[in-house]
């Protein structure tokens, strides 16, 4: 007479390593999308800081420009490639110069805006917001 245990004995094996595998997959892949959600939230983060700098960028480049010719305005935009960023705007309010920037990379956009003060000899940067 044919023992039916021992022949389930390996039927039972196999049964158990393809639910702990099979387990041990879905846990991995769980921690693999998290950790590339994760990476996706770190480059977001170091995008916008590099907007933010380059935005600081685009208000030096304006500063300049103001330095160079006292009676610089701007209505329409200037983009600066090389810097990934643009000037939109450069106006004159209550005495003071108003520069609008905004960094743009990896399309990305964060807007600063700074108040400069004019002098007969000098520029003085007085707010970055």
């Amino acid at each position: 007479m044919i023992n039916l245990r021992e022949n389930n004995r390996g039927f039972v094996a196999i049964t158990l390593v393809i639910i702990v595998s099979s387990i041990l997959l879905a846990f991995s892949s769980l921690q693999s999308i998290e950790v590339g959600e994760f990476l996706d939230q770190v480059l977001l983060k170091e995008y916008r800081l590099i907007n933010y700098y380059n935005a600081q960028s685009c208000i030096d480049q304006a500063m300049l420009k103001i330095s160079s010719d006292y009676f610089f305005t701007l209505s329409s935009p200037i983009s600066i490639s090389y810097l990934n960023c643009r000037i939109l705007k450069v106006h004159e309010s209550n005495g003071y110069m108003i520069i609008e920037t905004q960094g743009n990379y990896k399309n990305i956009n964060i807007n600063r805006v700074a108040k400069v003060k004019l002098y007969d000899n000098r520029l003085e940067l007085i707010s970055i917001e």
